[in-house]
């Protein structure tokens, strides 16, 4: 049985392949530094995993740390034709997933190895309010660049034109940026995309969220103080091994210190954070309850 003193974090994954090789990579990096990892997706991929690599679900030492593999059925069966409706997909793996990751984190719990942060990445903000509802703290691995994330953000607010039906060539120019040719746009901005789902999953959950509410104005402010720790960040002398170093830090302290006393009953938790994978990890300001 592993030391409940060492930090378990438990990371979720979008059942895509450029959604799980990033997330996968930072826990294993993680447990490296001497926390326990579990990684978790749908089963499906779990068996393509299984197969392509010899993941085992097992604990499995890894550095100076652990990393173990759990994975979940989404409800339907292989071969269901829905499958390919990844519109139906997305709500269906919310639906189960809301309801699964609390039964796997109380069953880690149970087994002594409490779970002290959650991690995710796009395409399942949802994480993030199970995290909420646990009273954990929860974290995103962002994989995608800050240049997609500001073409979202315009797009979503309309402050720059971007393609439509009536003019689907037309190029971007965003603040502060060179100009992006209409085929550079990312594909599901475009009106005759065939993933309307995904513009949904960024634009309706994760963007409209923290843009409304009684503490938008809030996060307003804090985005511009992001945008100062990501220009430090990114200037001479940073590193990702510098940014891992900072994370794992950050939770070891929480750990043996907020996260030990409020996973024990308090509703009140740390604030979550948004990691990029080759930037400063950016704590949010103020409370997040």
């Amino acid at each position: 049985m592993v030391s409940k003193s060492l930090g378990h974090l438990f990371l979720v994954s979008f059942p895509a392949q450029g959604h799980v090789n990033p997330l996968l990579r930072l826990g294993k990096i993680l447990a490296s530094k001497g926390f326990l990892v579990t990684f978790s997706t749908t089963e499906t991929i779990g068996k393509q995993m299984r197969k392509a690599s010899g993941v085992i679900d097992k604990l499995t030492p890894f550095g100076d740390g652990f990393i173990r593999f759990e994975f979940f059925e989404d409800g339907w069966t292989e071969d269901e034709d829905r499958h390919q409706d990844l519109d139906q997909y997305l709500l269906q793996l919310e639906l189960v997933g809301k309801q699964v990751i609390p039964q796997m984190i109380k069953k880690n719990a149970e087994q002594g190895r409490p779970v002290c942060c959650l991690i995710n990445n796009p395409f399942i903000p949802w994480v993030t309010d199970v995290a909420t509802t646990l009273g954990l703290p929860s974290a995103m691995l962002w994989v995608q660049s800050c240049a997609c994330f500001a073409s979202y953000y315009h797009y979503y607010h309309g402050t720059v034109p971007f393609p439509e039906e009536e003019h689907p060539e037309i190029d971007v120019q965003l603040p502060c940026m060179p100009l992006l040719k209409h085929d550079e746009v990312p594909s599901f901005l475009h009106p005759t995309t065939p993933y309307p789902f995904l513009r949904r999953a960024i634009l309706e959950k994760c963007l409209s969220e923290a843009t409304a509410g009684p503490k938008a104005v809030e996060m307003k402010e804090n985005a511009m103080k992001w945008k100062e720790a990501a220009e430090a960040a990114v200037a001479e002398g940073g590193s990702s091994d510098w940014n891992i170093r900072h994370f794992t830090d950050d939770i070891v302290k929480a750990n043996e210190s907020e996260i030990a006393g409020k996973c024990n009953g308090s509703n009140e938790f740390p604030v979550s954070v948004v990691v990029k994978s080759i930037e400063k990890v950016v704590e949010l300001v103020g409370s997040s309850a």
